[in-house]
């Protein structure tokens, strides 16, 4: 997989499109049938952490398609609790789509492909979600070509892989350090995939899952030790995954913890880069990602595709992202080769 530079906030690659116009009958833009003249659609969001840039990009591309929408945004704000009275509105409304964020939402959504229940879950109204690193692994759909269900979406994330050659490439190190939420599926799995990885490239692995409190929830108090004792086992970097928890409820407690111990940071995802302390991610645009989960929406609103025939995909660009002054603070400065193609934030961490 290839990286290349995406500064800003980037329209989908034409080329791309064309590629998927190709091999999979999919219409571009300006070519799918009108929606019906002064039809609005309706469009419930259930959203984990209030709006950003995915969906601010999924509003301006259906915008831009001359979709028109009135949109109902619910948040749980990662309280899964607030679920099941979302899903019954749902339900009694029957929008015309649902756009669902994230891994634990959308699967509490639409329920396991091998084990969904009508009466808990949602299995007969389109949902695209978006910001699911794993989606086979954490069974939302069996098949990312054809998922075979109510269900499709984008991917926000590169190979782990590709991530750990992108902080090979920053600096050699041979400790990475993680910390994470136990409770949280993609955690795990991106957890699992960094043991795959790391072993033989002759990495170890530093683990640090965050405390439980008597309900099964993790102890946001309880951040700054994991990351310190990261750094006293030794950690060269620390590595932020797609963890809802630790990569945006906490992403600034963490960012400027790892940066006291003088940690380096990864990350898979953009906003600790570009907003906190975070030294490096690889990642796409969030506003890019939104606008490819809105391309896969209006293939369904507009042209009455089945999300059980539209692949899940990733975008195919992802753009190595610098925080110039963390790296400054730590006097750990990138390579020039990675400059020559990087996108350099310029934070200002005290």
């Amino acid at each position: 997989m290839s990286v290349r530079p995406m500064p800003g906030r980037p329209a989908l690659d034409r080329r791309t499109l064309l590629k998927l116009a190709a091999a999979g009958g999919i219409a571009l833009p300006g070519r799918s049938r009108a929606a019906e003249p002064g039809r609005n659609f309706r469009i419930t969001m259930v959203l984990g952490r209030g709006e950003s840039d995915n969906e601010f990009g999924f509003k301006d591309y259906l915008a831009r398609r001359g979709v028109r929408a009135d949109f109902t945004i619910r948040n749980t704000g990662g309280d899964a609790s607030k679920l099941p009275a979302i899903i019954e509105e749902i339900k009694d409304t029957r929008p015309d789509l649902i756009y669902s964020w994230g891994t634990p939402q959308t699967r509490a959504l639409v329920g396991p492909y091998d084990e969904a229940d009508p009466k808990l879950h949602v299995t007969d109204i389109p949902v695209v979600f978006t910001f699911v690193a794993a989606p086979i692994d954490a069974r939302i759909v069996p098949d990312l070509a054809r998922p075979g269900r109510n269900v499709t979406g984008t991917v926000h994330i590169a190979p782990i892989a590709v991530q750990l050659n992108t902080i090979l490439a920053y600096r050699p190190v041979r400790r990475v350090g993680v910390a994470y939420n136990p409770r949280e599926r993609n955690s795990i799995l991106t957890l699992e995939g960094l043991r795959a990885e790391c072993g033989p490239r002759g990495l170890e692995l530093l683990e640090e899952p965050v405390p439980l409190d008597d309900r099964g929830e993790p102890v946001a108090a309880a951040v700054p030790d994991c990351i310190a004792r990261l750094a006293a086992r030794g950690a060269e970097v620390l590595y932020i995954g797609p963890d809802t928890f630790i990569a945006f409820h906490n992403r600034s407690v963490v960012a400027a913890e790892a940066l006291r111990h003088r940690l380096p940071t990864f990350s898979a995802t953009e906003l600790i880069v570009r907003t906190d302390k975070a030294l490096l991610a690889l990642a796409s645009s969030a506003y890019g990602i939104g606008r490819f989960t809105a391309f896969k929406a209006a293939q369904i609103l507009l042209d009455g595709a089945r999300p059980a025939d539209i692949p899940v995909e990733t975008l195919k660009r992802f753009s190595v992202i610098i925080n110039m002054a963390t790296a400054r603070a730590l006097e750990h400065y990138p390579p020039v080769g990675l400059l020559n193609f990087a996108e350099i934030v310029e934070g200002t961490p005290s």
